[in-house]
């Protein structure tokens, strides 16, 4: 056993993040995924690294090989009507294809959900794109999770009240949309399961975002007003909490010490300026909130990050070091539960990337694998899954439509 989903077969035509991270979740689970790709028109993530010892190459970007593990690897010019029809008997096979392409390409390529439901109407066929595929703006709007992020409302929140915006880091909504694109894709299975239908998801990665940033949008829906970027302070309504400077170069650590139970504890502990009568209640500590920080960034800054969160859980307030990429790579708890797992490529050699993010105890889930090379599969599963033969594949190599 590979996994629960061990048997499902996923065509997977989508690139750079959102879909290709829902792949992998389907892999991590034991799908056979699919990956269609072409060295004529890359996947754009091959291009953005990192790169392994810092040496520049489609086939050493440590962030594909993360958002495609365990992927197998077709290389395909679906601009010819030749790659188009290798698409169309790959979706005879599948159960369920993913894309992430403008809305409206597919359509002119004719490998719509319609035309993939012509040859397998079992087949769930899932699109990511920023807008979805319908509404005023839809048809012809381009771009990745930074932009989702924009149109989410999550750019502007973020922030210091008299800066512009600064956003989210990276493209957002192509972290945030898999979650949805992943639990739909179960659901339509598990419907599928009843009925024998397949069915087509239309996963808009803004509204994806929109769910995050609800009290915004009800804020303004409710009493007409635009909440403004607050800086290190989390929330209006609760005190202390927020980011807080602590010693050495840009080192943070994020607290919430609002409930009354947690203040007494952060009271006790650092003493001081907090021993104020003005500090006793919540109502107090919102009105001199400013006077509040700083005398919490007196206690911080004269600390390491990493020794203020343990002295501060130790005493049973909710605290925890802004974790850098390094401080993830070292994490004890991270490594103890094996999140990160070796890979060994024939071309970028030795790496660590993300393992599966959920643990199974009755069905584990399938060993991580590195990503695949461009094309690496092309051969097996033209053969084995198209059903073409030898003379067909050839043929579509001299043609240049596997590339």
């Amino acid at each position: 056993m590979t996994g629960p989903l061990e048997g499902l077969r996923v065509v997977d035509m989508s690139w750079v993040m959102v879909g290709p991270v829902s792949g992998r979740y389907l892999a991590d689970l034991g799908a056979d995924v699919v990956k269609i790709e072409s060295a004529k028109r890359i996947d754009p993530l091959r291009t953005l690294g990192p790169f392994k010892d810092g040496k520049p190459g489609p086939e050493r970007s440590a962030s594909y090989h993360n958002l495609n593990a365990g992927k197998r690897s077709l290389a395909i010019d679906i601009s010819k009507p030749a790659g188009r029809e290798v698409i169309l008997r790959l979706a005879e096979w599948a159960d369920v294809a993913l894309e992430s392409f403008t809305a409206g390409v597919l359509d002119s390529l004719h490998l719509a959900y319609a035309d993939l439901r012509a040859r397998n109407d079992r087949i769930i066929m899932v699109s990511t794109s920023l807008l979805g595929q319908t509404g005023p703006h839809a048809r012809g709007t381009s771009g990745v999770g930074t932009m989702g992020a924009a149109m989410s409302g999550a750019t502007f929140a973020l922030g210091w009240p008299d800066r512009p915006p600064s956003g989210t880091f990276g493209p957002w909504t192509d972290a945030v949309a898999p979650r949805f694109i992943v639990a739909s894709i179960l659901a339509a299975l598990h419907r599928r399961s009843r009925t024998g239908e397949g069915c087509y998801i239309d996963v808009a990665q803004a509204e994806a975002g929109i769910q995050f940033m609800l009290p915004a949008f009800y804020e303004y829906a409710a009493n007409g007003t635009i909440p403004r970027r607050r800086g290190a302070a989390a929330s209006p309504l609760r005190a202390p909490q927020g980011v807080y400077r602590c010693a050495g170069d840009d080192r943070w650590l994020a607290l919430d010490a609002a409930a009354d139970r947690h203040w007494t504890s952060l009271r006790r502990l650092l003493g001081g300026a907090l021993a104020q009568s003005k500090f006793d209640t919540l109502l107090g500590r919102l009105r001199n909130r400013d006077e509040l920080d700083e005398a919490i960034t007196a206690w911080t800054t004269s600390r390491d990050a990493l020794q203020c969160e343990t002295e501060l859980q130790a005493a049973g307030v909710p605290a925890h070091v802004v974790s850098r990429g390094s401080d993830l790579f070292a994490d004890a708890e991270l490594r103890a539960i094996g999140y990160l797992k070796k890979i060994d490529d024939p071309v970028m050699g030795e790496a660590e990337i993300e393992g599966p993010r959920f643990s199974l105890n009755r069905t584990p889930t399938a060993e991580t694998r590195r990503g695949p090379r461009i094309g690496e599969h092309s051969k097996e599963i033209l053969r084995d899954i198209c059903r073409l033969t030898d003379d067909e594949i050839v043929g579509l190599e001299r043609d240049g439509i596997l590339e």
